[in-house]
């Protein structure tokens, strides 16, 4: 028995139809969505924090959300914790050819390479380079994951000029009610245009626009709490 095993064991108990926990049986995937997104965060902040135990605390529930997001599907007989680690083990292994195969990648560029060849070949059946950028990224985020797309391809300067274009040609700016400004409902595409453009001037200039902001939110953290 290992603590993994122990692990399956406690969310097949959870599970269970009789002795087990009425709130665990009525999830869904969908339902517990949002705590997984909410325990990715968590993890990010205990990186960022440094502390060991913080971050093993935190690795621990990213993992339960894994294993039980499994014990659901196995419950329906769809598939199980061994698939979702055959799954990741497998493509692991045929994207790292370098590693396991004959490709030869000295350099972290090399494998950067190798790995997007890799990846290339599992999804030819996609038909844009944007295929695959999950709509429920945070807007930074996503947009940064876009940018990157449009840089392996070659146009992300015309693409973006095409979106600041965009809202000038169509007259469209402001949207949102009256009095709306004063709570920031309005939403506003010549903005969000511009934050695009702003977004993609710093990757240019070679800033970590997400870890940046990201920087500069924390310090607005510690700045509101003095004085409390």
């Amino acid at each position: 028995m290992t603590a993994v095993t122990d692990l399956v064991e406690v969310v097949d108990r959870l599970l269970a139809p009789e002795g087990g926990c009425v709130w665990n049986r009525a999830q869904t995937h969908a339902s517990l969505a949002r705590y997984a997104v909410e325990e990715s965060y968590e993890l990010v902040d205990a990186i960022d924090s440094g502390d060991d135990d913080e971050l093993r605390e935190e690795l621990g529930d990213v993992l339960y959300q894994v294993v039980l997001h499994a014990g659901l599907a196995a419950a329906e007989g769809r598939f199980d914790l061994e698939d979702v680690a055959a799954g990741a083990r497998d493509k692991m292994v045929r994207r790292h050819p370098h590693v396991f195969g004959e490709e030869r990648a000295d350099t972290e560029a090399e494998v950067v390479r190798v790995w997007r060849a890799a990846k290339a070949a599992e999804k030819a059946a996609r038909t844009s380079v944007v295929d695959g950028v999950p709509r429920a990224m945070p807007p930074l985020e996503r947009a940064v994951k876009l940018l990157e797309r449009l840089e392996e391809r070659g146009d992300a300067a015309t693409v973006v000029a095409a979106v600041v274009r965009a809202p000038e040609q169509a007259g469209a700016g402001a949207a949102g009610s009256a009095g709306a400004s004063a709570s920031g409902d309005v939403v506003d595409e010549r903005w969000g245009a511009g934050m695009l453009a702003e977004v993609a001037a710093a990757r240019e200039a070679g800033i970590d626009v997400v870890a940046s902001l990201r920087a500069a939110v924390t310090r607005l953290e510690t700045e509101a709490r003095v004085g409390e």
